[in-house]
């Protein structure tokens, strides 16, 4: 009866011999009696390993040439052997931990717009999407449980979202993105005196440390309102107006709207909740007052990643980019624990 096994001939079931190695590097077993030639396989570790060194690929600026040398292959003959491993899609582990700060954005890869929850440390979850609505911030933000504090750059959907699913959490609005609008709507070069104020005054908000300095800082913007206040209320009127058109407008409707902005963002008391001494002392931790964690911390490298991978699909893009996330996360595993 022929015996079954790594080390017997599948022939005629005699011990093998080991016979040196295959050009790839693997150990070649040799049969005495009927001169088979064999090589011991074990499926699971090599799927272990080829996705491993997909990952690996994947988060690095290697190209796939570089990838298959060690193993004599050609990067053809990689991409053959890693294809099923674009199937693999890494999942956060859920949890019921209270994170104090948590930082939320979205970035545009290709076609589609990925949302991040993270911490100043990792990344907790992410979410791909058409386009940032709230109904898409909802299916992330039910997925995190609230913190203290969370730190946006103010988009309307995710605004919406945060009301709804966190409507306890403080908003601490990205002090970077409001420099953003503001330079959109008064230019780096104000025509106008009350726009060169405040885009003169609104550079000053980089040296806010304390709560004390918040409020003096309020109080000089307050005063610059009140003193354009009739300025930014002047109206230009349409003296033939046609069915449809407006009949007057703000004649400075973009400096009005800088003015507004931030007017606005002292009522609420989104602009400076990062000085306030109870919130810090609630977390325990100095709250960010930019989204500078996402934007720098995760976004930017990986968009040098996805240059130098240039090329794939959207949906190879995607998965690029749910391990490059994977691999931002805590308790993050080693690849083989998805196989």
């Amino acid at each position: 009866m022929k015996q079954r096994g790594n080390r017997y001939c599948s022939v005629c079931g005699t011990k093998l011999q080991r016979r040196g190695l295959t050009a790839a590097g693997t150990q070649r077993w040799y049969c005495k009696t009927c001169a088979a030639s064999h090589t011991k396989s074990r499926d699971d570790v090599l799927r272990c390993n080829q996705l491993t060194g997909f990952v690996s690929h994947l988060l690095s600026t290697q190209s796939q040439a570089d990838m298959s040398k060690p193993r004599a292959y050609t990067d053809r003959t990689w991409r053959t052997h890693t294809t099923w491993c674009w199937d693999i899609s890494p999942k956060p582990p859920r949890t019921s931990e209270i994170r104090p700060v948590i930082i939320v954005d979205g970035t545009r890869v290709g076609g589609m717009v990925c949302l991040v929850g993270r911490t100043p440390a990792y990344v907790i979850d992410w979410k791909w999407a058409a386009y940032e609505t709230s109904a898409v911030w909802d299916t992330l933000l039910a997925t995190i449980p609230p913190p203290a504090v969370v730190v946006c750059d103010g988009q309307k959907g995710m605004l919406l979202s945060i009301a709804r699913y966190w409507p306890e959490t403080c908003i601490q609005r990205c002090l970077f993105h409001v420099w953003l609008n503001m330079k959109d709507k008064l230019t780096l070069h104000p025509q106008t005196e009350a726009g060169k104020q405040l885009l003169k005054h609104y550079r000053t908000i980089w040296r806010v440390k304390t709560a004390s300095q918040a409020k003096e800082w309020a109080a000089v913007f307050t005063a610059l309102y009140e003193m354009y206040d009739a300025f930014l209320k002047q109206r230009t009127h349409n003296k033939n107006p046609q069915p449809g058109q407006r009949k007057w407008w703000y004649t400075h409707r973009n400096v009005r709207s800088a003015y507004r902005q931030i007017a606005t963002l002292l009522s609420d008391e989104q602009l400076f909740a990062y000085t306030e001494r109870a919130l810090q002392q609630q977390t325990n931790q100095l709250i960010p007052r930019t989204t500078n964690y996402v934007e720098g911390g995760t976004n930017s490298p990986l968009k040098e990643l996805l240059r130098s991978h240039r090329g794939m699909s959207q949906i190879h893009r995607q998965r690029l980019v749910d391990w490059y996330l994977y691999d931002k996360t805590e308790d993050k595993k080693p690849p083989r624990n998805f196989l």
